[in-house]
């Protein structure tokens, strides 16, 4: 291999990592919190609706981890503590309620709320709260409750990303 491929080879390796880095100090790091029930008993991970808001806040060039599933007790001054312990500077908290109704052997019909609250982790302030639903109506033999709640979690994101602050790429 020549010395000027080599060359090459190295400039473009290194262009590549700063420019993977510059997107990554660009960045806002997001915790989320959720709880998820389904008519009323929690709901077993992992959870759809977290799983949506992940992707779309990580394709939006965000970082994201997952607290997990936390109780309804759960206070957002801890969270935002255990957040800012994980190096976030931001804790979205997700509720989402899903209700099933059999329609026959095939079909189910679902519905889902949630409301969401994103928490500024050094100050505990909270500076963006709202809500969204969705259902499978029409759709019942289509999408099942793991992919609503997806599709839930993709609003939600889209909602959020709004709402951060931008990545500098």
């Amino acid at each position: 291999m020549s010395s000027t491929f080599k060359g090459a080879l190295i400039g473009f390796a290194l262009l590549v990592m700063g420019v993977s880095v510059a997107g990554v100090l660009g960045a806002e790091t997001v915790m989320i919190a959720a709880r998820e029930t389904v008519d009323g008993a929690a709901s077993q991970p992992p959870l759809a609706a977290v799983e949506g808001v992940s992707s779309g806040l990580f394709e939006a060039g965000h970082v994201v981890f997952d607290a997990g599933q936390v109780g309804a007790s759960a206070k957002a001054s801890d969270l935002a503590e255990v957040a800012r312990e994980g190096r976030a500077g931001w804790l979205l908290q997700i509720t989402v309620a899903y209700t099933q109704t059999k329609l026959d052997q095939e079909a189910v019909r679902v519905a889902c709320s949630a409301t969401f609250s994103l928490v500024n982790a050094s100050t505990g302030t909270t500076s963006f709260t709202d809500k969204v639903s969705a259902s499978n109506a029409g759709r019942e033999k289509k999408v099942d409750r793991a992919a609503l709640g997806a599709e839930l979690g993709k609003l939600i994101s889209q909602k959020v990303v709004k709402a951060l602050p931008s990545p500098l790429l």
